[in-house]
């Protein structure tokens, strides 16, 4: 059960935190709809329709400036509790620097806990859904995104998407062609890789109906111009000549497709696994999974960062002050963070080092400091 001294302490530093969270997450989403006017009149692309994407895209916002606004956050909070030498009567009534600790830290796991959670839960399907509402705005076509998967239209197939991957594998491709209302063909392919501008489609079970009879075709490999041109229904000269309408375009998947980051941990888990049974590069996608675990434990970090600042200057040091330093080093993490995340990349460097290293930099560095100073 958590004490009294539990409770006021998370309830300074929680107050605080939302506070700053608020004020940032406003700043971002006011710069972020002012650079959404650019596209607004493109397509059926309103400002209230920028205004809905960037309000669904808020929980994104909040996940990546959680970590520094619970770092502003303790120190204005905690910082607050020193000024006004709440610190310095809790210290004297017999109260240890380790019971303060472990009341930050019991917040701190809280605060933890409450990220993860939007991370795995609100967070994609908010992006997912936003960037399926702008896509669908500004190029004016058919697309829809559900539980299902995505629905798109190319010439007078219907073609269904189970899943975008990263790198723009599909899989769990269905194409459905109609003539006079009535269902033609069907064709499902486990996957489908863009090489040299055409899809190859992989492990593909072709389905041709007519009114007499009903033919099943196995093939294990066909890029997407010879199913259409083997597969067309009216099959003429004329029809062969005709270009061939794309499955989907590389510049529509980059539109619709939600970035490594945006995923949840466990869907993020499934692509490398799928990945690496396929022997396929899934670097890119294990940093994110890795930065995806990391983000959650970097709020703990940050709040036990702010603890030397606390207890070095408990009477001095204003606001002022203590918002220079949580932001100095929020850049500072944020620096670090991104550059260790491109040499994992570029220098095949282990992603889940690259992602955990500044963790455990920022943690030696707080464990140093709260040993100096209490």
């Amino acid at each position: 059960m958590l004490g009294t001294l539990d409770r006021y302490i998370g309830r300074s530093i929680l107050l605080t935190s939302l506070l700053v969270l608020m004020t940032l997450v406003a700043l971002a989403s006011i710069f972020a709809f002012i650079s959404e006017l650019d596209d607004v009149g493109k397509g059926s692309y309103t400002v209230a329709a920028a205004a809905q994407y960037v309000f669904l895209t808020i929980p994104g916002k909040a996940y990546l400036l959680f970590a520094p606004a619970v770092l502003l956050g303790s120190l204005l909070g905690l910082g607050a509790l020193a000024s006004n030498s709440e610190l310095t009567v809790m210290r004297a009534a017999g109260i240890s620097g380790g019971r303060i600790i472990r009341a930050v830290v019991i917040t701190g796991v809280g605060l933890m806990l409450l990220i993860a959670l939007v991370g795995e839960t609100i967070m994609p399907k908010a992006e997912q859904i936003a960037e399926e509402l702008r896509l669908t705005a500004l190029e004016e076509r058919l697309s829809v995104k559900g539980t299902r998967g995505l629905w798109l239209k190319s010439a007078d197939r219907f073609v269904n998407i189970g899943t975008v991957l990263p790198d723009f594998t599909l899989l769990d491709v269905s194409v459905h062609r109609f003539k006079d209302n009535a269902l033609q063909m069907t064709m499902s392919a486990a996957r489908a890789r863009l090489q040299n501008n055409d899809w190859l489609l992989e492990e593909i079970v072709i389905t041709m109906l007519t009114d007499s009879n009903v033919t099943t075709e196995r093939v294990d490999s066909m890029t997407w111009e010879s199913f259409v041109r083997r597969n067309s229904v009216t099959s003429s000269v004329e029809d062969d000549q005709k270009a061939i309408p794309e499955l989907v375009s590389a510049d529509v998947l980059k539109s619709i497709s939600v970035s490594p980051e945006s995923l949840s941990a466990s869907n993020l888990y499934d692509q490398v696994r799928y990945l690496k049974d396929n022997q396929l590069d899934s670097r890119r996608i294990e940093l994110a999974f890795w930065v995806k675990i990391a983000s959650p434990l970097s709020t703990l970090v940050m709040l036990m960062l702010s603890l030397p600042f606390v207890f070095a200057s408990q009477r001095s040091g204003g606001a002022g002050q203590k918002i220079f330093i949580g932001i100095m080093l929020g850049i500072v993490y944020v620096l670090l963070n991104r550059l260790l995340t491109q040499l994992a990349l570029a220098n095949g460097l282990s992603p889940a080092l690259s992602a955990l290293l500044p963790l455990l930099c920022f943690l030696i560095v707080a464990i140093i400091g709260i040993k100096r100073t209490t």
